[in-house]
């Protein structure tokens, strides 16, 4: 990439010249200030002992969310307020497949897609049933350690993994969502991961009726707080797994008049410039059989996955609260991401995923630890892959070769330290759905541009530094040629890794 800089002042003028549409910011949302979240309070009977405190190795909790699209974080009071405020907050965290199983398996094996092997959230190309659990970092910081918990929502279609509601190697505590009697498709979402589941707790069903203590994201909370109690005097590791905001957005009820005129709640329209992009004339032949949705149904859908997203707010506080209840707040580290991005009306898109487009591939990516990093805003371009090598550096683990990430952690303490110019980009058609009519694509994706290549041959070039947006599609123009072969090149070696 060492002729990138020289063109960037000469793309700065072409792309200029190249579109009346590029790219212009849009209002930014107005702050939440007088909302105060729901603190659940557990009762932790003993502090960590001094021992415990003494030792270097920090507690790790890993919060994901489910779809959650990047711009709805500025609508999490706590998360805002506290998390961003006090932590580092990396504006280009990406997911190198944007799909919920291909993603998490990534976050739980560290490679790409094309390493692991699960492509798609169902079979015959994805699912739980494809991703082998031995190359989950869990086995490592369980051999060094570390006590480990997964809560909440795991792999797809789990409940297909034998026997039924199996726990895999690596974690000593396993509360994790299991489907019944499913209908409809992926997209749609399913209720029942929020009101009436049933969970593998260790192996063992446990069923959950609709009440007003079953909503699942307080249950997850509640899980949560109780191996933080359990772990007070043993370095732990815990992914707290929130189906929120996934379709169908429900919020707990306590979240139902949040975002109406009679709360005074303010909130801005998402309507940044690629919103049902009016011009695809330089876009790849699939958006033309995009139905977009309409503003309202839009609107709807934003309302409902901000309320949906309240809970997970009150689930962080709640998690910290716990922490300096237990006098573990200042040695522990918390990690806030979505398994994906997701658009609302980007590019004709409706509320989906699986595109290459920054609203796909954009995530919340904070790391909130006070007294371990200072408070910033972070551009360096991290990814889900990226989460197992620094697990192990804060752990104390060697990181297998298979792991494609490199660690954050030198990056965290001082960041100016070397890093990444490019990562890549993958998807593959899914079994339904909008992510059916993307073909397979691959990108490289820099600070400065997006480069896509599409199994049809389609291919697209975007200039993320004026074009934002990702408006005007440069991709084959002569002004361009040097940076698209540039870009071109280094994507294969890329796919390669």
């Amino acid at each position: 990439m060492k002729k990138r800089y020289f063109l960037f002042a000469l793309a700065f003028l072409l792309i200029a010249c190249a579109s009346d549409e590029l790219s212009t910011p849009y209002a930014p949302p107005t702050p939440i200030i007088s909302h105060e979240p729901t603190v659940f309070d557990i009762d932790i009977p003993e502090q960590a002992s001094e021992e415990r405190l003494n030792d270097p190795r920090p507690n790790i909790i890993l919060v994901m969310t489910d779809d959650q699209p990047y711009h709805t974080i500025d609508y999490m009071p706590f998360v805002k307020t506290e998390l961003i405020k006090n932590g580092v907050q990396f504006e280009n965290g990406v997911v190198t497949t944007p799909l919920c199983c291909p993603s998490r398996s990534s976050i739980l094996s560290g490679q790409y897609a094309h390493n692991h092997n699960v492509l798609t959230n169902t079979l015959p190309l994805g699912g739980a049933t494809k991703f082998d659990p031995a190359l989950s970092f869990s086995i490592l910081m369980q051999d060094v350690g570390y006590r480990t918990a997964y809560l909440g929502k795991y792999l797809n279609n789990y409940e297909d993994v034998q026997p039924y509601g199996a726990m895999p190697p690596g974690w000593d505590v396993w509360k994790v969502f299991l489907s019944k009697n499913l209908t409809g498709g992926e997209e749609a979402g399913h209720t029942q991961y929020y009101y009436r589941f049933s969970q593998s707790e260790n192996g063992n069903i446990v069923e959950y009726k609709k009440n007003e203590y079953s909503f699942s994201a307080d249950v997850v909370t509640y899980n949560a707080l109780e191996f933080i109690r359990d772990s007070v005097n043993q370095p732990f590791f815990m992914t707290v797994g929130y189906y929120n905001p996934h379709s169908p957005y429900i919020w707990a009820p306590r979240h139902q008049d949040s975002f109406r005129a009679s709360t005074n709640w303010d909130w801005v329209l998402y309507r940044p410039p690629s919103f049902n992009e009016q011009d695809i004339r330089d876009k790849p032949d699939y958006l033309s059989d995009l139905s977009p949705l309409s503003e309202d149904e839009l609107n709807t859908a934003h309302l409902q996955i901000l309320r949906s997203l309240l809970s997970v707010d009150d689930g962080v506080a709640s998690i910290v609260a716990a922490l300096k209840k237990a006098g573990l707040d200042e040695n522990t580290i918390i990690i806030y991401v979505s398994d994906n991005g997701m658009t609302l009306g980007d590019h004709r898109f409706g509320v989906t995923k699986n595109c290459p487009y920054e609203a796909c591939i954009k995530i919340p990516f904070i790391v909130y630890a006070p007294a371990y990093f200072e408070a910033r805003t972070d551009t360096n371009l991290v990814a889900n892959i990226d989460l197992y090598p620094t697990f192990a550096s804060w752990a104390g683990f060697d990181v297998p070769e298979s792991v494609d990430g490199e660690s954050m952690a030198p990056l965290l303490e001082d960041p100016s330290t070397p890093w990444r110019d490019d990562i890549l980009l993958e998807h593959w058609p899914t079994e339904d759905g909008v992510g059916s009519i993307i073909p397979e694509f691959y990108s490289v994706r820099t600070h400065e541009w997006k480069y896509t290549e599409y199994s049809t041959g389609e291919v697209e070039l975007y200039d993320l530094v004026n074009d934002p947006y990702e408006l005007v599609n440069v991709a084959g123009k002569r002004e361009y040629r040097e940076i698209q072969d540039e870009l071109k090149a280094r994507l294969q070696e890329l796919k390669k890794e």
